[in-house]
């Protein structure tokens, strides 16, 4: 018999073995605590035969459309295709829906064929536009203070990484040094604020308003889709 729950703290090895064996990452274990206890963050686990087969992580993005993200959904490989993926997922989008988002995001890498299916069989929907995620390192530098009010950053904690999200980058249509300053100042928090990275999903017909030297500096961390469920 197959279960979804919320995570317990002793959940956490488990989860760590699970990042290890599939993407030889570490589990936060801090962060991991931060988010069993805070409404906003929450880990849902798969359990079947008394053991965690599966989990997925998730937080309320506050902004504009207040959205509830799906940050991080692996099954063991040896439990896959048994419909779990998909049970993670509703479960974890009732617990959206009662903290009040208007909606549930996720990007998903192009060629995860597997995420793809069980999120489309739990209700979502995707343009299908290819989106390049770029990742910037800390910067030793003074911070730029002139950022457009329509850039907005997101610090997020996940269970593999501390960063900053940039939301509105390319919808705000920068100039040049615009957006210079906008990567300069979040470089600059990174490094003030002990986090690893920060990114920005630029989609690849847009690529072109992208200052060239912007992303030379940048790594290219792959491609993905967004999928979105909207909640009626």
């Amino acid at each position: 018999m197959l279960g979804i729950r919320l995570a317990q703290p002793d959940d956490a090895e488990a989860i760590h073995r699970i990042l290890q064996e599939t993407w030889e990452e570490s589990l936060l274990f801090d962060v991991f605590a931060d988010h069993i206890s805070s409404p906003e963050h929450q880990v849902f686990v798969a359990v079947a035969a008394n053991k965690v087969v599966g989990f997925l992580s998730a937080f309320l993005v506050s902004s504009t459309v207040p959205r509830w993200e799906m940050d991080l959904i692996i099954v063991r490989s040896t439990s896959q295709r048994k419909g779990i993926g998909t049970s993670l997922i509703q479960e974890a989008l009732t617990y959206g829906s009662n903290l009040g988002a208007d909606c549930t995001a996720a990007s998903i890498r192009v060629d995860n064929y597997a995420s793809q299916r069980a999120f489309f069989k739990a209700g979502f929907t995707t343009d299908a536009q290819a989106r390049s995620l770029f990742l910037w390192d800390p910067l030793t530098c003074e911070s730029a203070t002139d950022v457009p009010e329509t850039v907005h950053f997101i610090p997020v904690d996940t269970l593999t990484y501390r960063g900053l999200w940039i939301d509105g980058f390319v919808e705000s249509q920068l100039s040049s040094k615009e957006q210079h300053n906008v990567i300069r100042k979040a470089r600059s928090y990174l490094f003030h604020e002990n986090r690893s990275n920060t990114g920005i999903s630029i989609p690849d017909n847009l690529k072109h308003t992208i200052v060239p030297d912007i992303l030379t500096t940048a790594t290219n961390h792959g491609q993905y889709h967004r999928w979105q469920y909207v909640y009626k």
